[in-house]
């Protein structure tokens, strides 16, 4: 019984070690592309990863390529490539809407990246992303390469970033 006790244990703690994102190398990864401040969430687990940064400043970086348009994103998209939707008076949500009305496929990826790290909020940033992916001043980034989704909100100075594992 006591063999099992602790081999128990020792699995559980092997699984919350294993963590999608390090908030470190997650700040060096988003620096190429926003200037960061404080962190105000991380967190990070096997299965998901939500984080909420203040904005040092809400400019995105143009090693992020911009797309003006849904379609000019979905090229962008079907090639692999990582790309900030720059598309006036659209918000994060509405962007995801006319790009599963455009490119079902695409649409479903980036609505599931953009929903997997909920898992990991909290109530009150939860509340934060609700509100900055129905904000038509925030921009919205995909990366394809870890299936995240990357929020900018201007007005509440924060960048959010969500990803799951699947």
């Amino acid at each position: 019984m006591f063999r099992l006790a602790i081999t128990l244990i020792s699995l559980l703690s092997l699984l919350t070690g294993c963590a999608l994102d390090k908030e470190e190398e997650l700040r060096a990864q988003l620096g190429d592309w926003v200037t960061l401040g404080d962190t105000y969430f991380f967190a990070s687990t096997s299965s998901c990863t939500a984080a909420v940064f203040h904005a040092e400043s809400t400019r995105i970086s143009s090693l992020l390529e911009p797309a003006r348009s849904v379609d000019t994103g979905l090229k962008m998209l079907a090639e692999g490539q990582s790309v900030v939707f720059k598309v006036g008076g659209k918000s994060p949500n509405a962007l995801v809407e006319a790009i599963m009305s455009r490119d079902l496929p695409h649409g479903i990826g980036v609505l599931n990246s953009g929903l997997a790290g909920v898992n990991c909020m909290s109530e009150l940033v939860k509340s934060i992303y609700h509100q900055a992916i129905m904000n038509p001043a925030s921009r919205m980034a995909f990366i394809p390469e870890g299936r995240a989704v990357l929020v900018v909100d201007p007005q509440a100075k924060a960048v959010i970033y969500v990803r799951g594992n699947g």
